[in-house]
């Protein structure tokens, strides 16, 4: 499920003739709420977490059974160091995709702001510029979780971070919003899925917790424009921002259920060397089974929308 930077999501055709943006009736009011929380609400980085107490690498940074590999063969070859090692590393690759990804998200929806204003509602406008602003924080908490930690930074996803960089910018605003909203919430399920425990590492639950508080603003506000788009657009438009939404997800899916580049920052050899072995851990019944738990009611509401026909999977 490689896919080199030069090669292109199923996008172009999706430059279409920017109209006002707006929310249906029923969000208004919730966006309004929405903005009142944040100016009230937000992530302070010093106080965050308790960044003097450090982070315990002797600890566990999330919950076993989500390791990319629990419950196949080269899970249960490996010594107890080992696995924690590797779900360290493994914490290392999820907070660096929040970082390349968040580092971008000012710069698109400011240069949404700057090129689409007059299409822009007053509401959307102001919770872009929030949303901008958290972004930043997020970026400047999770670098220094990294650093905190002694963990190294990941090189920017595969593919994906092209799509936000290159691609995204040239297109309506909605794809980006969409976009967003989907990558947004698999790091967010995710995250939650498994550090939200008392058994993990006290400065990383608190970590993702804090930051959830504020997505889940930045959720609510992505769903519901794009659902206010969605069911106002022609059928034509909807079915090409439905194949964006599939070809980044059908990226996306794979590559956070098991990323081989893991392989490259162990001290052992993972012994997952081959692209068939790759597809298999991904495909694996554990992998099968959080998947579920993590991303179903995503796919389902991309159903509902008519962005995914009934039968279409992940990968």
């Amino acid at each position: 499920m490689r896919m080199e930077p030069s090669q292109k999501f199923h996008s172009e055709e999706l430059i279409v003739e920017i109209q006002k943006l707006s929310l249906a009736d029923k969000h208004r009011k919730s966006v309004d709420i929405l903005i009142d929380k944040s100016h009230k609400n937000y992530i302070d980085l010093n106080s965050v977490i308790d960044w003097s107490s450090g982070v315990n690498r002797t600890m566990l940074p999330k919950r076993v059974d989500s390791a990319w590999t629990y419950g196949t063969p080269y899970w249960d070859k490996l010594t107890e160091e080992q696995r924690k090692e590797l779900v360290w590393q493994e914490n290392a690759r999820d907070a660096s995709m929040f970082i390349w990804l968040e580092e971008t998200l000012p710069t698109l929806f400011g240069l949404y702001i700057n090129k689409n204003r007059e299409q822009l509602t007053d509401q959307i406008y102001e919770y872009m510029m929030i949303f901008s602003k958290e972004e930043i924080i997020h970026t400047l908490m999770f670098r220094r979780y990294m650093k905190v930690a002694d963990l190294q930074l990941f090189p920017p996803p595969n593919g994906l971070y092209d799509l936000f960089v290159n691609q995204l910018p040239n297109m309506h605003p909605i794809a980006g919003v969409l976009c967003t909203y989907l990558v947004e919430n698999v790091a967010e399920m995710g995250a939650l899925h498994a550090t939200d425990f008392d058994s993990v590492e006290p400065n990383t639950r608190q970590l993702y917790r804090a930051h959830h508080f504020e997505e889940a603003r930045h959720l609510a506000f992505g769903r519901w424009l794009t659902e206010s788009y969605v069911a106002e657009a022609p059928p034509e438009v909807v079915a090409k921002l439905g194949g964006l939404a599939r070809s980044f997800m059908s990226r996306l899916i794979p590559q956070y259920t098991y990323n081989e580049e893991i392989s490259s920052r162990l001290s052992f050899d993972l012994g997952i060397n081959t692209s068939e072995a790759v597809d298999a851990v991904r495909r694996s019944p554990n992998n099968q089974r959080i998947n579920a738990e993590r991303f179903d009611e995503m796919l389902n509401w991309m159903k509902e929308l008519g962005l995914a026909p009934r039968d279409y999977q992940w990968f």
